[in-house]
């Protein structure tokens, strides 16, 4: 292998993916220089994405007539929206993240051996999923800027000015400032990886908490596995008060490319063009999915939590502590959830499979309606 599966790697290549994004927040014990470095950088990308969404809103906006040309538009500016909000969204939730990232760097180089060989399972069942998103990211990026080069139009992104764009040096600061805009836009993927690996993470912690409720002999260790419970509910809470708008806007975004984009797919238009919107909204399906996974395994762990203390063998010989085991057991029979009432209901692969059904009905739909038009 060319790169080991282990908790410090996985870290690492998530804080170099957020580079980009800057969402992944220093710690209290960062420097002066680096904290300027940060909010430079942060600053400098939020501001290339606005100045980039803009002219996309306004061609969506000239081209209301023309319904090809409005939904490319307002596709292209709806993923281009992501990178923004979700930078101002981790902004907002800066000293939040800036704790549960410390958290868990912290506990993975104290991990006991037993610990760091259920990480690295983790990280082998969902790792290549993450790289491959990362890796596609990037090719897109690249494919996006080079386009104009073999394509008949001039910018890497579908954009309008007021204002004439073909006289030098404008032409070639408004290439410059696309790219740099879609180069940034890579950093999408990465705030819907950084939730995923907290939610790992914490799913982790609790299927290690059930083996250590499996394992109580004694009164004393039942209440520090208790203590360790209630603190990971607390830990759980503030991953998703934390994320669950960043997430809502994924379920938003990619709710929107895909109505925009089924009408390229569906539509009579040119391979090239359908080829490039299956492969969108296959894209924000796949990051859909990467929260999803680890959502749905997280409710999976909470309960079993008390699955886990009811097979332990202690519990049968212990009369005094039968109230405490009993509060135990019916929490962990209310999972933690990601849900936005109106927005995202609780996200889950049963969430994500219904998304996927209605992505499908929705494109036989308008097919039906394309060919009536048509006709």
């Amino acid at each position: 292998m060319l790169f080991k599966a282990t908790p410090e790697f996985a870290i690492a290549f998530t804080k170099l993916t957020s580079i980009l994004g800057s969402s992944w927040p220093h710690y209290k014990n960062a420097t002066k220089c680096q904290l300027i470095v940060f909010n430079i950088k942060w600053w400098f990308f939020w501001f290339m994405s606005i100045t980039a969404f803009l002219p996309m809103c306004y061609a969506a906006y000239n081209n209301t007539k023309n319904i090809l040309s409005f939904t490319k538009s307002l596709c292209d500016a709806a993923n281009c929206s992501q990178a923004f909000i979700k930078m101002l969204l981790c902004k907002i939730h800066y000293r939040k993240l800036q704790f549960l990232f410390y958290e868990m760097e912290k506990y993975v180089e104290q991990a006991r051996a037993n610990e760091r060989e259920l990480f690295i399972s983790y990280i082998k069942r969902c790792g290549r999923l993450h790289v491959s998103i990362m890796i596609s990211a990037v090719m897109a990026a690249v494919i996006i800027i080079i386009a104009p080069i073999g394509m008949p139009q001039p910018f890497p992104n579908v954009a309008e000015y007021p204002f004439p764009v073909d006289g030098h040096p404008t032409f070639e600061i408004i290439y410059l400032q696309q790219s740099i805009a879609t180069i940034h836009c890579m950093s999408i993927p990465v705030f819907d990886c950084q939730i995923a690996l907290l939610l790992w993470y914490a799913g982790a912690r609790l299927e290690l908490l059930g083996d250590e409720f499996r394992k109580v002999t004694d009164n004393q260790q039942f209440v520090a596995c208790v203590k360790k419970h209630q603190y990971l509910l607390w830990f759980i809470q503030e991953i998703i008060m934390s994320s669950r708008h960043i997430l809502a806007t994924t379920v938003v975004m990619c709710t929107i490319a895909v109505i925009t984009s089924g009408v390229h797919i569906v539509g009579k238009e040119p391979l090239a063009d359908k080829v490039t919107s299956v492969i969108l909204s296959t894209g924000l399906s796949a990051v859909l999915y990467l929260c999803a996974w680890p959502a749905e395994h997280l409710a999976q762990m909470c309960e079993n939590v008390g699955a886990a203390l009811y097979c332990s063998t202690w519990i049968k010989n212990s009369k005094e502590s039968n109230k405490n085991i009993f509060i135990v057991i019916q929490r962990s029979q209310k999972p933690e959830t990601i849900q936005v009432p109106g927005i995202l209901p609780i996200l889950s692969l049963t969430y994500y499979a219904t998304f996927l059904s209605k992505t499908f009905s929705y494109f036989t739909t308008l097919r039906v309606v394309l060919d009536k038009m048509e006709d």
